[in-house]
């Protein structure tokens, strides 16, 4: 039961590649042909100048963030700056009152020792300087 191959297939399969071959290289598909290389040029040339402006878009915007971050940077820098200043100030003015202060209680100290001042008076004067500092 071999299987006869029909010749008519390969006869309408000739004709099919006949006619193709004379339908895409006829004038007007060639002319299609030309016509759809253009439009597609014209896709990928969109497509890049699509692509370039979105790059240029996220530089502008990643730019834009340094230039805030920077900013804020400066900014933070110069808070610290402040803060050191004013802790420096804070400890150059506890200085002169913890010698003043100092000063009190040695001076209480004298008079204890000279007897104008009772010993439990000295403690409280004392204990009052302590809590000061």
């Amino acid at each position: 039961m071999d299987k006869e191959i029909d010749c008519r297939s390969f006869d309408e399969l000739d004709k099919f590649r006949t006619a193709f071959g004379k339908l895409y290289n006829s004038k007007d598909t060639i002319v299609a042909r030309k016509i759809m290389r253009g439009r597609w040029a014209s896709m990928a040339i969109g497509a890049g100048i699509a692509r370039h402006r979105a790059g240029a878009a996220a530089d502008q915007e990643r730019q834009g963030y340094e230039s805030q971050l920077d900013q804020s940077q400066r900014q933070i820098e110069a808070q610290q700056r402040q803060i050191e200043s004013l802790q420096g100030q804070g400890q150059t003015q506890q200085k002169p009152r913890q010698e003043d202060l100092t000063k009190k209680l040695e001076k209480y100290a004298d008079l204890r020792q000279k007897g104008l001042l009772t010993e439990e008076e000295f403690q409280k004067l004392k204990a009052d300087i302590l809590s000061q500092m």
